[in-house]
C-alpha cells in the first residue's frame, strides 16, 4: 500500500467513498434533468403553444368575420368581448394545463414514494423544494411569455385585417395585460406545484387547484350576493383578473397593483405552507 492511500485510509477507516458535497445548484441540475428527459414535459410544452395561440387566432378570426363556425358565436358576440379578450381567449385553457401540470410536479415523487430517495440524497430538504420551483418557472415561463406575446401580435394583425377593433402594445394597460396573463398562468402552475407538495397526492392536488383556487372564485362570484364581493375579489383568480384585465367576471375588483400583489401573496402562502410540510412531515 502507497504512502497516500495510507493516509486515506487512516482519514476513512470505513473505506467508504467520499462524495462531492450536495449543494443548491446539484439539487436544481437534478430537478432540470427530471423535468427535461420526461417526454410529456416537452409534448405538454408544444401543447401549451399551441392553444395559446393557435385558439387566440381562431377567437380573433371569428370576431372579424373571417370564419363562423356553425352554432358558434358569431363576430357580434366575439367582439363584445374586446380585442385583448379574443386574442388571449387560449389562456383560459393554458391555465388549466399548467396548473395541473404543476400539481404533478409537486405531487410526483410523493406519490411514487421516489422522494424518499430524493431526500437521502439531499437531507436539509428545502433546497429540493426550491429546486423543483426554479425547474418548473424555467421550463413553463418562456413557453407562455413567447405565447401571449405571440397571439397578441398576431391575433391583432388578423383583427385589423378583418376591419374589427384592435389595441396597440403601447396602449394604457395592454402590455401590463399580456405580461399579466403570463404571470398568472404560471403563477398558478406554482400554486398547483405547492399545493401537490402539500397534499401529496396527484389527483387531490389537481382537484384542489381546478375547483377550489381556478372555478370556486368566479362560481362564488357569480352565484353568491354582491354584499360579498368585498371578500370575494382577494380570492386568486380574482385578484388575477385586476391585472390581467382579461376576465368577463361580475363584481368588483381590485386595482392592478393590489390584485398584482394579493395574488402573488397567494403563490408565496402556497410555497411557505408546502416548505413547512416538506420539513416537518416524514417522507
Amino acid at each position: 500500500m502507497s504512502a497516500t492511500e495510507s493516509t486515506a485510509t487512516a482519514q476513512n477507516p470505513l473505506g467508504s467513498v467520499v462524495g462531492h458535497p450536495t449543494t443548491m445548484l446539484r439539487v436544481l441540475n437534478s430537478e432540470w434533468v427530471k423535468t427535461r428527459t420526461l417526454r410529456s414535459t416537452w409534448i405538454t410544452l408544444a401543447s401549451i403553444l399551441l392553444v395559446i395561440v393557435a385558439l387566440g387566432v381562431i377567437s380573433a378570426m371569428v370576431a372579424s368575420g373571417d370564419i363562423s363556425p356553425q352554432g358558434g358565436p358569431g363576430p357580434g358576440r366575439a367582439r363584445s368581448l374586446g380585442p385583448l379578450a379574443t386574442v388571449l381567449s387560449g389562456a383560459n385553457l393554458a391555465v388549466l394545463i399548467v396548473a395541473v401540470m404543476g400539481s404533478i410536479a409537486g405531487a410526483r415523487e410523493f406519490s411514487t414514494g421516489m422522494i424518499r430517495t430524493t431526500f437521502s440524497a439531499v437531507p436539509k430538504r428545502l433546497p429540493v423544494l426550491w429546486g423543483k420551483l426554479i425547474a418548473f418557472t424555467a421550463v413553463y415561463a418562456p413557453v407562455v411569455v413567447i405565447g401571449v406575446i405571440a397571439v397578441f401580435f398576431l391575433g391583432m394583425r388578423v383583427l385589423d385585417a378583418g376591419g374589427a377593433a384592435t389595441v396597440n402594445w403601447s396602449d394604457d394597460g395592454v402590455a401590463r395585460s399580456v405580461l399579466g396573463t403570463a404571470y398568472y398562468i404560471v403563477g398558478l402552475g406554482l400554486i398547483g406545484l405547492a399545493i401537490g407538495v402539500l397534499l401529496r397526492s396527484t389527483a387531490a392536488s389537481i382537484g384542489v387547484v381546478i375547483g377550489a383556487v381556478i372555478f370556486l372564485p368566479a362560481l362564488a362570484t357569480a352565484l353568491l350576493p354582491s354584499s360579498w364581493d368585498e371578500v370575494l375579489k382577494y380570492l386568486p383568480s380574482n385578484a388575477a383578473n385586476a391585472f390581467t384585465g382579461n376576465g368577463q367576471l361580475g363584481g368588483a375588483l381590485l386595482t392592478p397593483g393590489i390584485g398584482f400583489a394579493v395574488f402573488t401573496a397567494w403563490i408565496v402562502l402556497a410555497i411557505v405552507g408546502a416548505a413547512v410540510v416538506v420539513v416537518r412531515r416524514d417522507a
